[in-house]
């Protein structure tokens, strides 16, 4: 059982992991570009624009995400499933329209206190409407999600990315529009797949609404508002209080560095929590041996995710002196410290199951705003003094602080052996072997890259054939390695009986 959940959470997660890839490749291959053609004042201005939306997005949505995968799947009828999808459509719409109305109210008040002048309030009307667009893009995928249809969840991706990129070359490269171009391409590949999820969901679902289904649904869903509104502080606050303490250029640095790590999270910890989220947790909480499995997918996403952390991390002077233009390149300090945050703030998505489980969604609050009560302030108190790199070390200690927090509120909520010594010891590895690579920077370029490649390869190997793996998860990596090709396999067994730590 533990397999075929541990395969199905693969199978889909990779699934979805693709169109991360997909953007993730092409945000790397772009980035030459966008850093010659955008400023640093540019790049301050997009991070900016989309710390606002993800806050605003947050109150829109009034936690109908998380309430629609509940429901639907706790639904015991195709009609009930159907009136779930289309309840929340339904609000969403009503939610969005509102919102936007009130937002263009305040636009040029919006641009004077977050862009520190009214003249780029042309920016916060592109950010308004994409604000709407975003909250119909969210429900089709959420629909999809829930449906386990990560095929056209990855279509729909990968249309909407090679829409963006295209138009983002137009606006930013022919028209000469900086900072608007990447609005406008974000707007223009927007809008084209968003009716086209809902086309798609209005066909296959309809969109019937009940209100007595909404009331419960809200009562669910509230809870997160306060939640997601403080998670996203806890996330954005520093790229709202930078121009405040130091500049948009600053913000921009900033920003380019925090990107990377946010790309990998992407990649694997969103791709995971959609299949997560929409349904495995709830289909793993009805087996009997639950509580193991819920252990075990910790322990093996976490050294996945850590790992692939660690690989960034390593390589960052080298990738940020590669992809991007000069005046950028202490961003690669950035990457290092919000890179070994994201590892702490992985734990939370295992830690916070009791919430959903048994509907405690009330509880999610308490750590949320205590931890993006603890940025801020933090914030506040060292960027004046220290500048950017403080907000890098700051979002460590939050997301510390957070995930600590949610394990105390839901152990007992709902509790779960997690294996703590193995994953102490992954982070206690990583960490050392970053801070040795630290002290050992080569001004050579070309010495310091082949010194990362030699690191990049020592924590990877220290797990897969040291004492990390327990005696059956080495011989299961040994049968799927024998289903990819036999002498794989066969090779993996020789080294690992001839291992040094072994035999040590």
């Amino acid at each position: 059982m533990l397999r075929k959940t541990i395969k199905e959470l693969g199978l889909h997660s990779i699934i979805y992991s693709l169109g991360g890839f997909a953007s993730v490749i092409a945000s790397i291959i772009l980035l030459p570009i966008y850093t010659r053609f955008l400023s640093r004042t540019d790049y301050g201005i997009i991070e900016v624009i989309d710390t606002i939306r993800a806050q605003l997005i947050v109150i829109l949505l009034a936690g109908f995400v998380p309430a629609m995968a509940k429901f639907y799947n706790e639904a015991n009828s195709e009609d009930k499933k159907r009136d779930v999808v289309g309840t929340s459509f339904w609000f969403i719409v009503v939610s969005g329209l509102v919102w936007i109305a009130l937002l263009f109210l305040f636009d040029n008040a919006l641009a004077e206190q977050f862009l520190t002048s009214a003249k780029f309030v042309v920016y916060i009307d592109l950010g308004i409407i994409l604000l709407f667009i975003q909250a119909f893009l969210t429900t089709g995928e959420s629909y999809l999600n829930i449906r386990k249809k990560s095929q056209l969840f990855l279509i729909a991706s990968l249309s909407r990315l090679g829409l963006n990129i295209a138009a983002n070359l137009y606006f930013i490269i022919v028209l000469r529009l900086q900072a608007r171009g990447m609005l406008y391409g974000e707007l223009l590949s927007s809008v084209i797949v968003g009716i086209v999820l809902v086309g798609y969901l209005a066909k296959t679902n309809g969109l019937r609404f009940r209100s007595r289904l909404l009331v419960n649904m809200l009562k669910f869903g509230l809870p997160f508002i306060p939640t997601t509104f403080s998670a996203t502080l806890m996330h954005k606050a520093d790229r709202l209080l930078l121009p405040r303490f130091t500049s948009l250029q600053d913000v921009g640095v900033y920003g380019l560095g925090y990107r990377f790590p946010f790309m990998l999270n992407s990649l694997l910890l969103d791709s995971f929590g959609r299949i997560w989220y929409a349904s495995v947790m709830y289909e793993i909480a009805a087996q009997k041996d639950y509580q193991k499995i819920y252990a075990k997918v910790t322990t093996y996403f976490v050294t996945v995710y850590v790992v692939a952390q660690y690989l960034l991390i390593i390589m960052a002077p080298t990738i940020v002196r590669i992809l991007a233009a000069p005046e950028y390149f202490q961003a690669w300090k950035v990457v290092q410290v919000i890179g070994i945050g994201m590892c702490f703030y992985s734990f939370h998505n295992f830690f916070v199951t009791g919430a959903f489980i048994k509907n405690k969604t009330w509880y999610l609050p308490v750590s949320h705003i205590l931890a993006a009560c603890i940025n801020i302030a933090l914030n506040w108190y060292l960027l004046p003094r220290y500048g950017y790199m403080a907000a890098a070390w700051n979002t460590v200690i939050t997301y510390l602080v957070f995930s600590i927090l949610n394990f105390f509120l839901f152990r007992k909520v709902y509790p779960i052996p997690f294996e703590f010594g193995r994953l102490g010891f992954l982070l206690g590895i990583g960490i050392g072997l970053v801070l040795i690579n630290n002290a050992l920077f080569l001004q050579n370029s070309i010495l310091e890259f082949f010194k990362e490649l030699v690191f990049s390869t020592i924590l990877p190997l220290l797990l897969v054939f040291g004492p990390y793996l327990e005696h059956d998860e080495k011989e299961s990596l040994a049968e799927e390695l024998k289903k990819i090709h036999p002498a794989l396999a066969s090779f993996y067994t020789r080294l690992q009986q001839k291992s040094w730590i072994k035999k040590k």
